[in-house]
């Protein structure tokens, strides 16, 4: 999933690039230039699209967005590494026990549920 800003409607205030837990909007020149993503490191989590004051930022055509990320508990080994690559670092539990999302902080990412080793992470899509 990738995002992408519509450069003609976009007005370089830089809100995407300041929210974004990836660093992936930059300028396209110096500072006050428009803005871009780079398709190939977006992961779709939609908080540039949430913040734009312009509406410059929407999926690319054919993508979803990411509605909801839950730890299946019965598939959970505890292992952590759910927890140490979270961007938003809304995953916590113990060791060996089972992780969960705190879903108030969660950037919806997805980058958990690729990681998983344990396919233990669902992702559902709007």
């Amino acid at each position: 999933m990738a995002y992408r800003i519509d450069e003609t409607r976009c007005v370089g205030c830089g809100a995407c690039a300041w929210v974004c837990l990836f660093d992936v909007p930059a300028p396209t020149e110096a500072f006050g230039a428009i803005y871009h993503i780079d398709e190939d490191k977006c992961v779709g989590c939609g908080q540039c699209e949430d913040v734009c004051p312009a509406a410059a930022v929407s999926p690319l055509p054919g993508q979803r967005r990411i509605k909801n990320v839950v730890i299946d508990a019965e598939k959970c080994v505890g292992c952590s590494l759910c927890a140490h690559v979270c961007p938003a670092k809304a995953v916590h539990g113990e060791l060996r026990k089972t992780y969960e999302i705190n879903q108030e902080a969660c950037c919806q990412c997805g980058v958990c549920a690729a990681k998983c080793r344990h396919d233990a992470i669902r992702v559902t899509y709007e």
